[in-house]
């Protein structure tokens, strides 16, 4: 597993930069609930953009063995 995949992927890099536009809808936030769910959901996104670039050689592996049965 390379870390270059994870890196030049364009869902990692929009969930990085969409960081930024979190910090800053956050930054006039009162400190409750709110704030932690805002930052919650970023998270995910980050999360849900990680575990596609890990999961891409199984769709891959996925595929050619389709392939092979038809």
């Amino acid at each position: 597993m390379s870390i270059g995949k994870y890196v030049t992927n364009p869902g990692i890099l929009g969930a990085l930069f969409g960081a930024v536009g979190t910090a800053k809808r956050t930054q006039n936030m009162r400190r409750d609930w709110r704030r932690f769910l805002v930052w919650g959901v970023w998270i995910a996104g980050l999360a849900l953009a990680v575990a596609s670039v890990a999961m891409q050689d199984q769709d891959d592996d996925f595929k050619v063995e389709q392939k092979s049965l038809k």
